[in-house]
């Protein structure tokens, strides 16, 4: 089976890597031609592809004669305006139908929902006056008019490999001590694609990706600081910040297993 991944970045990278140890032929898409020898040392065959928001690139085209494909390009929030990220991903679900491209696993983000300081689930809806991320609605409100069969993936703070959890706040004050983390590990998210992939979880519409367990900034920074050792953040106040407990539950209710089901594992 042949898998597409457009954006190999951070998460795109270790997700072909891993397809291509399992036997998937990957092709992967990178804005550098610097990059093509990294994607090339994990198996996976390059290609120079730009959403400026239009296409350019090198015989991209290729990406798209696929079995699957996995679109993994983030907003540049600080970049660009989120109406360009959302034409970035007009100008994709464009090149989707004009390949005939059977299966499409768009990554998102749970950015898409409000602050409702209580529990939100994929039928929750966004709320842009508390705290949905404009880009990320525009950008599933295009890719949701592709004809292919479409699951989107809304994912909570990606974490893993070199992003630990607090590391960044080491020494530094921040507040929220008390706030509820949505956190999943990188290696459940590739996990999760593959399964997609190859079929052991069903097609379903909408998965938010996210550990079953939501413990607290303070609770999971400070076990980081331990664990890994660096300085403990320096928590003020207010405890509690704008926030929301994103349910993974449909997963789970489907027989998903973790690898890592608490942030406190990572």
């Amino acid at each position: 089976m042949k898998v597409s991944i457009v954006g190999c970045g951070w998460l795109g990278l270790a997700l072909g890597e891993k397809l291509c140890q399992e036997g998937f032929s990957v092709l992967g898409s990178t804005t550098s031609k610097e990059k093509f020898d990294l994607l090339s040392s994990a198996g996976i065959s390059p290609f120079l592809l730009k959403m400026e928001p239009m296409p350019t690139g090198e015989n991209f085209n290729t990406l798209f004669q696929t079995d699957v494909l996995v679109i993994n390009i983030p907003p540049g929030r600080k970049r660009n305006t989120p109406e360009f990220y959302g034409e970035q991903i007009k100008y994709l679900k464009y090149l989707v139908d004009q390949h005939k491209v059977p299966k499409v696993i768009f990554v998102s983000s749970t950015s898409y929902y409000p602050n409702t300081g209580d529990w939100v689930t994929e039928t929750t809806n966004f709320d842009l006056e508390n705290g949905s991320t404009k880009a990320v609605i525009l950008g599933e409100r295009e890719i949701r008019q592709v004809e292919a069969k479409l699951t989107v993936l809304r994912c909570g703070g990606l974490m893993g490999g070199d992003r630990i959890p607090g590391k960044w706040f080491a020494g530094k004050t921040t507040s929220g001590a008390s706030t509820p983390v949505n956190y999943i590990h990188r290696d459940d998210v590739i996990n999760i694609i593959q399964q997609l992939i190859k079929g052991d979880l069903p097609e379903e519409d909408t998965f938010n990706l996210v550990c079953p367990e939501h413990p607290t900034r303070k609770e999971v920074h400070e076990a980081m600081a331990h664990k890994y050792n660096f300085d403990q953040p320096i928590w003020e106040a207010p405890e509690l910040i704008d926030s929301k407990k994103v349910s993974g539950k449909k997963l789970t209710d489907l027989g998903y297993s973790f690898l890592k089901p608490s942030p406190l594992d990572f």
